[in-house]
């Protein structure tokens, strides 16, 4: 299989190698995740919604992977352990006992920042932020002289954002829309939601944020601290959707419908033919080599690797595949198996997890493979059931054949050698092995091992001697 380049749906150009030099190692980046977002109405903690298969806060630390830093703090709460177990273990765990407020939260992170010379910090609901937005902005941090800087947005409607305060075109600071009159919430210029500042600057300055009457501290009162104390440095993102950030369902779905559209358009000007875009489902965690042609209706789940040369669809669902050069998949359902190059599987087929298909395996029409090896040049015929089998190469399998691997209480494994005949309609009753070059008659009941070479027919199969031979055996 062509491996496809791994690539970060939030970076404006395909290509974020896992293993990139990271030119922000002095940095540490805190993601802010301890909020309840209770409007999402949801047991599920808002962070840990998906966005493209892949949850919000997983998002937001693969792209700051991507983008070059390689200390990051997440700040949880209550829901620090499924949260750790979402973002993965190489990543640490800052604790938000109570929930005071945002600059409470990113004071959590203090000692598990260490001794990072620089912080950037930013909410775990922001899972379209780009490689390049990261970047950008604290590269122009380091060149501006400002203790703070921050991202700023223009958006048509700011409803639901701090707005950005100037006086005389300079930063004063940030209002919250509660707190906000008439007037400043018309303001379309909002807080992004992301900040880099010098540490020696940043902990002592949210140590001493004032509460308000709610008794939460609030990170966006550091504007006006940072105005004060030094200067701050707005940084305007490129694209506003960016700043985009999920606190309701209806949100969470605008999120939904533009990281996807990023994922397509990403994976078109890498050499993906997408037929109809709109009517393809593509999640973050897929990779798909240049020259395939999906067609619509494909619904592409997990971490799906597609090689090169490949035909999907229309109408086939792929969850967590590996699919070498050159396969050619109908309208299917496939999860958690791995197929060769030159695999052919036609519409209304199921394989199921743990299955193996070597190279030029053939499914035809409603036949369904679990948990099984079918080996190379090896066709099975439609409305056939393979199950906890082992299948030879060159086998043939005849429409309407079963493994029929269960017994009521324990799955069994039927073995199939090289250049093997399974008529249609034969069962092949579990745990039997058939010989190579072994041949069974059309609706044979195989409950018995079958020598290689042999013939068997009947119910019970039996073997059949060649014309002349002697008397077919018990």
């Amino acid at each position: 299989m062509s491996a496809s380049p791994s690539h970060s749906p939030n970076a404006h150009t395909s290509g974020e190698a896992a293993g990139a030099a990271r030119p922000f190692d002095g940095w540490a980046a805190v993601v802010l995740a301890a909020g309840r977002g209770t409007r999402m109405r949801s047991a599920l903690p808002k962070v840990l919604h998906p966005v493209a298969g892949i949850p919000m806060v997983r998002l937001v630390t693969n792209t700051l992977h991507a983008a070059g830093f390689g200390h990051i703090v997440v700040v949880a709460g209550d829901a620090r352990d499924q949260i750790a177990d979402a973002v993965g273990r190489d990543i640490r765990i800052a604790v938000q006992d109570q929930p005071l407020g945002t600059g409470h939260a990113a004071l959590a992170a203090r000692d598990a920042a260490g001794e990072s010379s620089h912080v950037l910090i930013l909410n775990a609901d922001l899972p379209l932020l780009s490689v390049r937005t990261l970047r950008e902005m604290s590269e122009r941090h380091l060149g501006s002289g400002a203790v703070l800087s921050f991202l700023t947005a223009y958006l048509d409607d700011p409803t639901g954002y701090g707005r950005v305060v100037r006086r005389n075109g300079r930063v004063d600071g940030i209002v919250e829309e509660q707190d906000a009159d008439a007037a400043t919430r018309g303001e379309p210029e909002v807080n992004g939601g992301l900040y880099a500042a010098e540490a020696a600057w940043l902990w002592p300055a949210l140590a001493a944020l004032t509460p308000g009457a709610s008794g939460e501290r609030y990170l966006t009162d550091l504007i006006g601290a940072a105005v004060r104390d030094g200067g701050v440095h707005p940084y305007q993102v490129q694209e506003a959707i960016e700043v985009q950030q999920v606190n309701t369902r209806v949100e969470l779905a605008k999120v939904e419908q533009a990281m996807r559209d990023r994922i397509r358009r990403a994976l078109m000007e890498s050499g993906v033919t997408l037929v109809d875009p709109a009517a393809t489902y593509i999640d973050a965690g897929v990779q798909i080599a240049p020259d395939t042609t999906v067609f619509p209706g494909c619904h592409l789940i997990g971490e799906t690797r597609i090689g090169s040369g490949c035909r999907i669809g229309p109408n086939a669902v792929l969850r967590d595949m590996t699919i070498g050069d050159r396969c050619e998949i109908g309208g299917s359902t496939l999860e958690g198996s791995t197929l060769a190059e030159g695999v052919t599987v036609g519409p209304y087929c199921h394989v199921r997890p743990g299955s193996t298909l070597e190279h030029d395996v053939h499914l035809g029409n409603y036949a369904e493979v679990k948990a099984s090896r079918i080996g190379a040049r090896t066709a099975v015929g439609h409305f056939s059931y393979i199950g906890d089998a082992d299948v030879g190469i060159g086998v043939n399998v005849g429409a309407g054949a079963i493994t029929a691997n269960y017994d009521g209480e324990t799955k069994h494994r039927t073995r199939i050698g090289d250049g093997a005949f399974i008529g249609s309609d034969s069962v092949l009753v579990a745990p039997v092995e058939i010989g190579a070059g072994a041949r069974t008659a059309a609706g044979a009941v195989v409950t018995r091992d079958v020598p290689a070479g042999a013939l068997v027919m009947g119910m019970p199969a039996r073997e059949h001697p060649p014309e002349g031979g002697p008397a077919a055996r018990d």
